[in-house]
């Protein structure tokens, strides 16, 4: 099964101030690569996370961008800006019922 992300609840992580709240425009199911861009302020790339993803300017550190206090929280030195993706959270199917009587 692949991860599926909620693009619209998207939060823009600066170095200096506080977390936005973006979504895509014209209510785009996600952003589209030239606006990730944008936010990001370079060539993207992306990492990983349990409950979604964080996109990266994968130049940042190489470009003297800032180094990322809030969004390097997971371990990792991110420099710019940065956007955490969450995953969408897929229910728990309901439980099976037996009925033991008639087993």
């Amino acid at each position: 099964m692949s991860d599926e992300y909620n693009w619209p609840a998207s939060i823009l992580y600066h170095p200096m101030g506080d977390p936005i709240n973006i979504k895509p425009i014209d209510d785009n199911p996600s952003f589209g690569e030239d606006e990730l861009a944008t936010f990001i302020g370079g060539p993207i790339d992306q990492i990983k996370l349990d409950n979604g993803m964080l996109i990266v300017n994968e130049q940042g550190k190489e470009m003297g961008l800032a180094l990322n206090d809030m969004a390097s929280k997971n371990g990792y030195s991110l420099y710019g800006n940065v956007m955490f993706v969450p995953k969408i959270i897929q229910p728990a199917p309901e439980p099976i019922k037996f009925d033991i009587k008639n087993l």
